[in-house]
């Protein structure tokens, strides 16, 4: 381990003195005749300063800092999502069981007096443990066990995991028992009066059979950013609640935060109203989507739906403040090739479909547009299932 830091810490000096532009022409040259473990090493920490400057911004400051394995950083939270989670905790003692690169516990740290990274992988521990002395975080202190053999004190009033997503043979996993540790079989030894446990999982798992497996959860946060859903975050505390509260979170790129909060009760018992488009048509933002908030949307903002399983919402007068996109419809066409062509004179357009049995790709190809320009068109069915075009245009 001590050999690997400091083949690491070599590799990031010598990346802090290159100013490379094209990292695939620096790796062909090979212009320092470094060994191909440096130079591997020089390359992964170029790339890591380079996605650090975007994804965590607060760390790019740091010039000493090292890269690990490139795995760790594309498994790891944003400073975004990290810093918002951190809004849900505060205590003496916080633990994460499945540490990794460390930017979940750089952040969730902040709000304990002391706070323990837990990371079975002795290398990426010591790597972690180097960049949090260079950045000068002194409350954390290092263990490397498995998540499963990690001593859960009574004093312990936090913890959080972020369970391995990877088999043996680094494919993709998705269900809470398919991931490593399973939460599902630890659970009832973890909750305690006065504890917060905190589980990121895969955008892809299913929000109600996690709730189901984790059985005390007490909310569920769908964290986006820029509409692309990058978490679920299970909020677990001691006491079992039928249906937690689902809240839906969006960092637009301007910066300011979309939410939207339901639960699965209130979305069976919503009542919805159906109508062809009108004024305006509201696109919800993925964190809704991703929750399937479809009927409690449209009831909070008092909109009616373009037809049940089209997902888009109408008016006659604009809703303010609504989590996703809103546009001014210009005009609804039946869905016909030959009128579209004649309609859109630039051959350019933003295509998206909703409950249509073509893609946007195909559509694309079939009419020969590129996407841009100030259009965009909804290709959708409405509630007679008809196949329609709304055009609009996009509300900033």
């Amino acid at each position: 381990q001590k050999q690997n830091l400091l083949n690491h810490i070599d590799a990031a000096e010598i990346a802090k003195r290159q100013d490379v532009n094209d990292l695939r022409a620096f790796v062909l040259k090979n212009p320092l005749k470094l060994s191909r473990e440096i130079l591997q090493l020089v390359a992964n920490q170029i790339t890591f300063n380079q996605i650090i400057s975007h994804k965590i911004p607060a760390w790019a400051k740091y010039s000493e800092i090292i890269a690990p394995e490139k795995v760790s950083l594309e498994q790891s939270s944003s400073e975004w999502t990290a810093k918002y989670k951190s809004d849900y905790v505060s205590g003496k003692l916080g633990a994460d069981l499945t540490g990794g690169l460390g930017v979940d516990a750089f952040f969730l740290s902040q709000k304990f007096e002391k706070y323990i990274h837990n990371e079975p992988n002795g290398n990426l521990s010591e790597i972690v443990a180097f960049n949090f002395k260079k950045m000068g975080k002194e409350n954390v202190s290092f263990t490397q066990l498995p998540a499963e053999e990690f001593p859960i004190k009574e004093a312990i009033d936090y913890i959080y995991l972020d369970p391995s997503r990877r088999d043996l043979n680094n494919r993709k996993m998705v269900g809470i028992q398919d991931c490593s540790p399973d939460l599902s079989t630890m659970i009832e030894d973890m909750v305690a009066p006065n504890r917060t446990i905190m589980v990121k999982y895969s955008p892809m798992l299913d929000i109600k059979a996690g709730i189901m497996l984790l059985k005390y959860v007490s909310q569920v946060l769908i964290l986006s950013e820029k509409n692309e859903v990058k978490e679920l975050v299970f909020i677990i505390r001691n006491s079992k609640i039928e249906f937690p509260e689902i809240k839906c979170v969006n960092l637009k790129s301007n910066g300011t935060t979309q939410e939207f909060s339901f639960d699965f009760s209130k979305e069976t018992n919503a009542e919805v109203s159906y109508s062809e488009p009108k004024a305006y048509i509201y696109e919800p933002n993925a964190a809704i989507m991703k929750a399937g908030a479809f009927k409690s949307v449209s009831e909070n903002f008092g909109l009616e739906k373009i037809a049940a399983n089209s997902h888009l919402y109408t008016s006659e007068k604009i809703v303010n403040l609504f989590p996703g996109r809103t546009f001014l419809v210009s005009k609804v066409l039946a869905y016909d090739k030959k009128n579209l062509v004649a309609e859109n004179l630039t051959g350019k357009a933003n295509i998206a479909v909703r409950n249509f049995p073509l893609s946007a790709e195909e559509i694309k190809k079939q009419l020969k547009w590129r996407d841009g320009g100030e259009n965009y068109l909804f290709f959708t069915e409405n509630s007679f299932k008809k196949k329609i075009v709304i055009f609009c245009k996009k509300i900033q």
